[in-house]
């Protein structure tokens, strides 16, 4: 009889005979369970901020650290393809491809390998490069994009688009703006301006932020934040770019357009004549899932987030696959565990 578990309970959570793992905890937790945090986005931190001591590389730590989201001095860090033991389990870390920093797990029970991707992308950018499955016996796989109709573009596509785009707004003296994700979409649009244009970036604060710790770990980035005097002036002169959080507002009054980049421009290519999507993810889409799945050969599949169900009755009815949304931790294990320790 296997005993390890696998489950949600305040997050990912792997029970074994004498240790517990939870993976991108959303609660603080008892001081025996180890958390392991795949990457700096908002909700796989949310344990981190509640008071948790994770496991987290030295990017995103830098990230975090920079941008100033929560305190992490008793966290423990890690590097790319080092080896931890927490008990009896050994864990591996490796790059998720999702944004700097971004983690998959790889975890040797006493009885079975299993693979956390976190978030993950299959393709190289600008700023991040391809994620390697995890040859596993269980795999617990992000689905964000996990139904047929998200399958993306390349990236150069979209870099080229992106480019033209812009090119065509400032000939207008039209300001483009770009409403993204402050940790990694905004870098990946930075990079791009910078490396296919001599366009200025202007960039908010938030970012400027974060971008801070992407060129300490060696990912070119080369912007003026909106504050300083320069930043002003350009933005004045209507010759520059702007990049900004997709949940601020808008500093400038007129002769702007705004363009969202995300994977749901696939399906909502544009939200009205003045907005522009555009489909640049750092997601696997619907195939480098597939393909994910096809080279780990795991024997069973978890799914978590997104279009979790979707995925699995296609892995099931298409392969024959042993897949499903993950299920709650059922009580009772926990607190055989927990008895174990008092």
């Amino acid at each position: 009889m296997i005993k390890t578990k696998v489950g949600w309970h305040g997050g990912v959570t792997i029970v074994t005979e004498k240790d517990v793992i939870r993976l991108d905890p959303n609660i603080k937790g008892h001081n025996y369970v180890v958390n392991l945090i795949s990457h700096a986005h908002g909700d796989h931190i949310v344990g981190l901020k509640k008071g948790a001591i994770g496991h987290i590389t030295a990017e995103t730590k830098d990230i975090l650290s920079y941008s100033g989201i929560c305190r992490l001095k008793d966290s423990e860090v890690l590097k790319y393809d080092e080896e931890i033991n927490i008990g009896d389990i050994k864990v591996t870390i490796h790059n998720a491809g999702h944004v700097l920093g971004s983690a998959q797990f790889e975890i040797q029970t006493p009885e079975l390998l299993i693979g956390y991707t976190g978030d993950i992308n299959c393709r190289d950018m600008m700023t991040t490069t391809a994620a390697k499955p995890i040859d596993c016996d269980v795999l617990i796989l992000e689905t964000t994009y996990g139904t047929p109709i998200y399958t993306f573009p390349s990236p150069e596509e979209t870099y080229i688009e992106i480019v033209n785009w812009v090119i065509r707004n400032i000939r207008k003296k039209i300001i483009p703006v770009f409403k993204v994700y402050s940790t990694g979409k905004a870098q990946e649009i930075i990079r791009v301006i910078n490396e296919f244009t001599t366009i200025p970036v202007i960039t908010h604060p938030s970012i400027s932020k974060v971008c801070e710790a992407y060129v300490k770990n060696g990912i070119k980035q080369k912007y003026i934040e909106s504050t300083h005097e320069e930043g002003k002036e350009l933005i004045k002169n209507q010759q520059c770019v702007y990049v900004m959080p997709t949940n601020k507002e808008s500093i400038l009054e007129k002769n702007y357009s705004i363009a969202y980049a995300t994977g749901w421009a696939v399906k909502y290519n544009s939200i009205n004549s003045n907005v522009k999507s555009f489909p640049l993810s750092n997601h696997a889409d619907f195939n480098q899932l597939l393909n994910y799945v096809e080279q780990a050969k795991p024997k069973k599949i978890y799914t978590i987030h997104g279009f979790k169900e979707n995925f699995v009755k296609y892995l099931n009815k298409k392969f024959g696959a042993n897949a499903q949304p993950i299920a709650p931790l059922g009580q009772t294990i926990l607190r055989d565990f927990i008895s174990a320790r008092d």
